[in-house]
């Protein structure tokens, strides 16, 4: 991958990932346990006392008669229901189970955006709708100016670093400013860091749709996962272009940003920018050299 920084899963993105099925699983091993527990009480219910297995039996001690009377209603409701093993096992099922979405329900706070999270009498406030429509015009505003960077002097006077004998490689200039644009993009207040590359002979098998859709509408092509929390998947950016009689497709690939049309414009612009500023140089440094010529 051609890249000064080659993106990797972040630990938010495991974890993220990860939660719904440790969630489903404890879920699963406390009904299991409370299963398994039930079914051996019952086993040792029936085979001590099968009477019991459906009723369970009053103990009547006759030697304290007073204080049975006083905790009759005590003994017949409450008592046997509470001394229950199966009853306990269901008591202690249903609190494992409450502490367990009570966990899961605080968890996601700390990883998702949210106005407001109650539960019972615990509230906790996080970003609000306003923070984030001012994130969302810093990020188009940080785009437009990298546009504004692209059609500029100076990447005009960069491209003509690149000048060797008379001639520019496109590809050379075109990594050299998708290196910028990628720092560019990971520091605040995008955040979105990518991984690149340029092909200009064959490409993975996987990008054939996508390169066949941009060639044909002769723009770049996004293409976002639906599940933001799956890690083995990316995002993607594809732009097919040609140049100087050589084509080129361009991938840009995210496990983190998804790519919007401000992304899809900011990509075409460059490729177009760059073919501009090689063809005005070249044709300046070849007009110098016929007058050259001509002057000797």
């Amino acid at each position: 991958m051609n890249s000064r920084f080659q993106e990797k899963r972040t630990l938010f993105q495991w974890i993220n990932m990860m939660i719904p099925y440790i969630y489903t699983i404890g879920i699963l091993l406390i009904l299991v346990w409370m299963a398994t527990s039930s079914l051996i009480i019952g086993i040792s219910t029936w085979q001590e006392n099968p009477k019991a297995f459906f009723l369970q039996e009053i103990e009547v001690d006759n030697s304290n008669t007073v204080q049975t009377v006083q905790e009759t209603a005590f003994s017949l409701i409450i008592k046997p229901f509470v001394e229950s093993n199966f009853n306990q096992v269901i008591f202690r099922g249903l609190f494992l189970l409450f502490i367990w979405f009570l966990l899961f329900l605080i968890i996601p706070v700390a990883f998702k955006r949210l106005k407001r999270f109650k539960f019972l009498n615990l509230e906790f406030e996080v970003d609000n709708i306003e923070q984030a429509a001012i994130e969302t015009v810093e990020i188009s505003g940080t785009k437009a100016k990298l546009m504004a960077y692209f059609t500029g002097d100076d990447a005009s006077g960069r491209t003509l670093e690149f000048l060797f004998r008379s001639a520019i490689d496109f590809k050379e200039v075109l990594e050299y400013f998708l290196e910028e644009t990628q720092i560019g993009y990971k520091n605040q207040p995008i955040n979105g860091a990518f991984s690149f590359a340029v092909y200009t002979g064959d490409t993975p098998e996987k990008f054939v749709d996508l390169i066949d859709e941009s060639k044909e509408t002769g723009e770049a092509v996004v293409f976002n996962r639906t599940d933001d929390l799956n890690v083995w998947k990316k995002n993607y950016l594809v732009y097919y272009f040609a140049y100087d009689n050589l084509e080129f497709t361009t991938v840009i690939e995210s496990f983190t940003y998804s790519f919007d049309i401000i992304d899809k414009y900011l990509f075409e612009l460059l490729h177009k920018t760059i073919a501009k500023n090689i063809e005005n140089i070249e044709y300046m440094v070849a007009l110098t050299n016929s007058e050259s010529i001509e002057n000797q």
